[in-house]
Order: structure tokens, then C-alpha cells, then sequence
């Protein structure tokens, strides 16, 4: 039994994160871009449920940059990776941003205005930023019929060093038309960009933009959700392997009578004489109460055992009838491999209508412990 194993046999809920993946995840996302790109690897939401400080720690080899959300996520990257840049994608509270300069971190800014307050603290430390374009995002970013006019204005502000300049798409697989068009307006601007920013990077594509139009890329990618394996579109899953496995155990058996409500709201009856185990997990560890009434499925010795009745906050009913011996205890897989089987988190998202993004970062680090291997 490996260490892993004997700390998890205490556990009634855990992960197990495969670091060695991530750079196996990166290095064949590396391997469809130009050589001379490079890569800003993307750690916001605790390295996407992952555990932030591991997977840059298993990252910075591999890496041009990362990227996080906030300043407080930057700051605890800094503290264990000294020497990369990091960039900060979402906007800082006002309060933040003299610490943001301080720190030496990539702002990202959406406005004049905005990058006016960041040349304020600027001193003996340039205020470092990528300016945002809003292309068709609609979220955050100067809006790109006014990015020349506000271009030419902000490369006059004395203090601003310009890092970057960026856009996001947010349609790859549902619009790629809109998608086109967002990366013909960036390869349109380019020669303005180099005219006004000589030393900036240009930066466009995310996890799928990488995997359907490599091509396409800029002078960096932002990868995020395929570094830690999976997928979207599901197509390309194959090129990738999940770095997380998400377990439970057994904690009640039952030999149930057909005709037996399960959970709340009486909302599964049992079609026939059947045998349920009640997991210990629920919606408060982070498994979707969604779940509840879809086609979701556990793994148990290699076996798919569906999901009945309501999921609760602290446990999960599932029918493990095609089991005789099940035991009090047993591991029960989430997310993983089992045998033959497997359960990506794009499996759950799509039974629970959501994403896979949703699914890996809403796992409760509390309550879910985290093993690395």
C-alpha cells in the first residue's frame, strides 16, 4: 500500500492530485504552438481546485509567466515563485493597487481612467500592466472601437510600463465565425500595438483556443482548464489526462424493499428490491446537488452505480445492487479512473448543467482533503 493509500484510508472525502500530469499536460499544449511562444500558465481559483502553491511549485519550469485572479491569490504565489512574472487577470479593488505596483505583479486594466490611478503609484517601480481590449467579451476591456484613441493617450502616462495587451473569446466552440473575427481585428492591430509598445507581448488564447487553433497564436497563451486534463471540446480529450482524482467512501448499506422513497422531497422511489449505499458526500463538499434526478454515476470497484434521490449537503445515495459484498468503507470514485471506467469532470458538469471549470473549483478544500502523488 502506498503512502498515499494509508493516508486516505482515514478520510471520508478526498482528492488526489498527479502532479507529474500537469507538466505532461503542459508540454503537449507546448508541442501545437510556435516554438518561439510562450506560455503563461494559469493558476486562479486555487490552481482550479488543484491546490495553488503545488502546482506552481510542479509549473515553474515549464512556464513563461502565471496568472491568477486576485491580489491576494498573487501574493501567495510570490511567496513560493520569486522569479516568474505574474500577471493578475481580474480587476483590483482601488485599495489594492498600490500594493499591486509594489509587489512588482501585471495589472490588468480596462480603462484610461484606470490606468491614470496605477501612474499615481508609480516611482523608483513602474506600474506594470496589460491593457485589456474587449473584442466581443463583453466582461471587462476598453471597448476596441476606442482602443486606438485610448492607446495613443495612455502610452504618454509617465510611470506605465505596458507588459502586455490582451483580449479573451468567449464562443471558440459555439460561435468560431465570431471567433475569427475577434483574432482578424487583434492580427489587424498588431502593427499599431509594436508601433506604440514596441517591448509588449500580445496574448489571445486560452485552454481551447490552443487545442482548435493553434495556429492562431499570439506571442503567449493563456492556458487554464486543460492544463489539469480535461478537455473542451471533448474531442481533443485524448491528448490531455486529468491530474485530479476525486474520492469517497461507503458509510451506510441498505437492503431496500421496492417502492422505498430515498431522500428528500420523495422524489426517487425504488423500482424494485435493491441495495443502496449512502456515500459520504454531499453538496457541501462540492458535489452538485444538480446531480439530484440526472444520469450521474459513481465508480465502485470499476463499476457504474447511478446516483438516486436527492443529493444532500453531507451525503450522496447510490444503488450499488449489481454488488453483493459491498463494504462499510469502501473507496468510491467521483471523478477518476476505475478499471475501465472513467469520470471526467466534464462528465459531471454535463449532468449537472454546468461546466467543468465550475465543478473542479467548487470542490470544498476543507472538507476535502487533498493528497499529492
Amino acid at each position: 500500500m502506498t503512502g498515499a493509500s494509508l493516508e486516505a484510508k482515514a478520510l471520508r472525502c478526498w482528492t488526489e492530485v498527479q502532479l507529474d500530469l500537469l507538466a505532461f499536460n503542459l508540454r503537449e499544449l507546448r508541442s501545437r504552438l510556435p516554438r518561439q511562444c510562450g506560455v503563461i500558465s494559469v493558476l486562479k481559483a486555487d490552481a482550479y481546485g488543484h491546490g495553488l502553491v503545488e502546482v506552481a511549485t510542479a509549473l515553474r519550469n515549464e512556464s513563461t509567466a502565471f496568472a491568477v485572479a486576485c491580489l491576494s491569490e498573487a501574493i501567495e504565489l510570490r511567496k513560493v515563485i520569486p522569479d516568474h512574472d505574474i500577471l493578475i487577470l481580474g480587476s483590483v479593488l482601488p485599495e489594492e493597487r498600490q500594493q499591486v505596483v509594489g509587489w512588482g505583479f501585471i495589472a490588468t486594466v480596462s480603462s484610461l481612467e484606470e490606468t491614470v490611478e496605477y501612474a499615481r503609484y508609480a516611482g523608483v517601480r513602474s506600474a506594470r500592466v496589460c491593457i485589456k481590449i474587449d473584442t466581443g467579451m463583453g466582461r471587462m476591456g476598453i471597448w476596441k472601437e476606442e482602443a486606438e484613441c485610448c492607446l495613443q493617450t495612455l502610452v504618454r502616462l509617465p510611470g506605465i510600463l505596458v507588459h502586455s495587451i490582451a483580449t479573451h473569446l468567449p464562443v471558440w466552440e459555439e460561435d468560431p465565425v465570431f471567433s475569427y473575427q475577434q483574432l482578424q481585428w487583434m492580427e489587424s492591430s498588431r502593427a499599431f500595438f509594436r508601433k506604440l509598445f514596441p517591448g509588449a507581448y500580445l496574448h489571445v488564447l486560452s485552454s481551447t483556443g490552443i487545442l482548435e487553433f493553434p495556429d492562431s497564436a499570439f506571442d503567449l497563451v493563456r492556458p487554464g482548464l486543460a492544463l489539469y486534463g480535461i478537455a473542451v471540446p471533448r474531442r481533443h480529450q485524448y491528448r490531455l489526462k486529468p491530474v485530479l482524482t476525486w474520492k469517497t467512501r461507503v458509510v451506510n448499506i441498505r437492503q431496500v424493499e421496492k417502492g422505498r422513497s430515498v431522500s428528500y422531497g420523495r422524489t426517487y422511489f425504488t423500482s424494485k428490491a435493491s441495495r443502496l449505499a449512502t456515500l459520504a458526500v454531499g453538496y457541501a463538499d462540492g458535489y452538485p446537488c444538480s446531480l439530484s434526478g440526472s444520469s450521474a454515476f459513481v465508480l465502485v470497484r470499476g463499476r457504474r452505480c447511478p446516483v438516486v434521490g436527492r443529493v444532500t449537503m453531507d451525503s450522496t445515495v447510490v444503488d450499488v445492487s449489481e454488488l453483493s459484498d459491498i463494504l462499510y468503507g469502501e473507496e468510491v470514485v467521483l471523478i477518476g479512473k476505475d478499471g475501465e471506467e472513467e469520470i471526467l469532470a466534464s462528465d459531471i458538469a454535463g449532468w449537472a448543467g454546468t461546466t467543468a471549470w465550475e465543478i473542479l473549483t467548487r470542490i470544498h478544500p476543507r472538507r476535502t482533503a487533498r493528497l499529492f502523488l
